[in-house]
């Protein structure tokens, strides 16, 4: 057959080929993103280490995330799947810490989401960012339980310096993180959009919209970064393993009632952890604890002020050291009037009962409790998320202490001593003073060596010129009051040596 125009023919297998090979591609790269369609339904082990194993098919995982309400389609793909896999199977005990943190940080969360009006499961995303370690780093430098950027972090008022990183503190960088999702919401009008947008940015995600021509993110999926485009469903994954761990045989490390049920206050003066501690009975390593954003275990003075969390129980006391330091003159508490009850007593917690009249979500009952839904769950072994009629339900509520009293530690008795490894008794049954002791009376003895007193050390500082009370309490991380009644002093004098603490 003769060609009438050559030039068109060749055009023509150019234009085939080429799209072969465009073919060609598209399907290498649905290859590539196998992983991401949605898993047979096969039956498959989901158990922590050391459990007893059970099956769970793909069914019922589709089955138990249509029963969850979320803000996003709670889809059950293959990286869904992978991410409950690596919770359940090869970060075992990682996910029973992070799963004991949530009753720690959860009810923060929900505060907070609650506040801004954005949905209150949004707070799976910092389960997804750092698994609720408030001084996680990326290997870019993202930190924080909402792993800001610097960038980011400042744009919403996180501060880093060589005192403080807000970015570590749990109440400023969650109120961040919910400013910042509202934001991208405004922007996407859709949750999905928005975590997407949140993990990579704005222009990434408004980039494969244009390419994909949709608004989906299954649609835009595979025109995002390798990282963001499991990024949802990784949030899926932490929703569901954070809603039924009990079924894969998880037992949360949960911390103490004291790291649980805690407030803040915004203080603007500086303060030491030793003087929150001193002030509230609270072990030191508690209050470093629950402040991870300060350096230097000191609260700085600012302008802005600084938010200082304790154990809710004990905040009575904390505000009255407050109005008692003569430099301390501000702070900010919100819930003031939820402590204007006189109840306080020797103990740290009392159990009252409560019973549901209906059936209702475990997280609206708790919330007219004044509790969150997570806490109350953990309290009571409950694996449903609705509270049943007639249901009782165990509560734990904090003795408020008023004012904290240095407790006085008794020297121990003679029977108290640890056979393995018993005091030495002095060379031939005297005394210090070269007295013969007398026979049979060496436990006597002994329990007097226990019980005489330790000389007092303390560390001092010698009075520099011009240098006052407030410049050597901000230096040493500690109070103006404190090193008054320490020195038994209203003014200092140069050249003067002072106690700053004692050891």
């Amino acid at each position: 057959m003769q060609l009438k125009n050559p030039v068109c023919y060749w055009l023509a297998l150019a234009f085939t080929l080429l799209s072969n090979t465009v073919v060609f591609a598209q399907k290498e790269e649905t290859q590539q993103l196998s992983d991401l369609e949605d898993p047979i339904d096969t039956s498959d082990i989901l158990v922590a280490k050391g459990a007893n194993s059970i099956t769970i098919t793909d069914a019922e995982l589709r089955e138990r995330l249509g029963a969850l309400s979320s803000c996003l389609e709670l889809r059950a793909t293959g990286v869904v799947k992978g991410y409950i896999k690596t919770y359940v199977q090869i970060q075992t005990e990682k996910s029973k810490n992070m799963l004991g943190k949530r009753l720690t940080y959860f009810p923060l969360y929900e505060a907070k989401m609650k506040e801004y009006g954005v949905p209150e499961d949004l707070k799976f995303l910092s389960v997804v960012e750092s698994a609720l370690n408030p001084k996680a780093v990326s290997r870019v430098g993202a930190t924080g339980l909402w792993q800001f950027m610097p960038s980011t972090g400042g744009e919403y008022g996180l501060r880093t310096n060589t005192a403080v990183e807000d970015r570590s503190n749990p109440v400023k960088s969650t109120d961040a993180a919910a400013r910042h999702l509202r934001d991208l919401y405004k922007q996407f009008d859709d949750w999905a959009l928005a975590l997407a947008a949140y993990n990579s940015g704005a222009g990434r995600v408004n980039s494969a919209i244009r390419r994909a021509g949709s608004r989906n993110f299954w649609s835009i999926q595979r025109y995002l970064p390798a990282e963001t485009r499991n990024y949802v469903p990784a949030f899926i994954a932490a929703t569901y393993i954070c809603n039924y761990f009990q079924i894969h045989g998880l037992v949360p490390n949960n911390p103490d009632l004291d790291m649980q049920l805690t407030d803040y206050v915004n203080v603007y003066e500086g303060i030491s952890f030793r003087d929150i501690s001193d002030a509230t009975g609270i072990p030191y390593q508690v209050i470093k604890d629950l402040n991870p954003g300060f350096k230097r275990d000191y609260v700085p003075p600012t302008n802005e002020g600084h938010f200082v969390i304790v154990p809710e129980r004990v905040m009575p006391a904390f505000i009255r050291y407050l109005n008692s330091v003569s430099s301390a003159r501000k702070y900010k508490l919100e819930s003031i009037e939820k402590y204007t009850s006189a109840d306080n007593g020797d103990g740290r917690y009392w159990i009252s009962k409560a019973k549901p009249q209906e059936i209702e979500h475990v997280d609206k009952f708790a919330a007219r409790l004044g509790l969150s839904g997570v806490q109350l769950k953990s309290w009571n072994d409950m694996e449903s998320n609705y509270v049943q009629p007639g249901q009782l339900l165990k509560l734990y509520r904090p003795v408020y202490v008023q004012k904290h009293s240095g407790i006085r530690i008794e020297a121990p008795t003679a029977t108290s001593i640890s056979p393995s490894k018993p005091a030495v008794a002095p060379k031939k049954n005297t005394t210090p003073a070269g007295k013969t002791k007398p026979a049979g009376n060496q436990t006597a003895y002994m329990q007097e060596e226990q019980q005489a007193p330790r000389e007092k050390q303390y560390q001092y500082h010698t009075v520099r010129r011009n240098e006052s009370l407030e410049d050597i309490a901000r230096q040493y991380a500690t109070s103006v009051e404190s090193l008054r009644k320490l020195n038994s002093l209203d003014t200092v004098k140069f050249g003067a040596r002072l106690k700053i603490r004692e050891f």
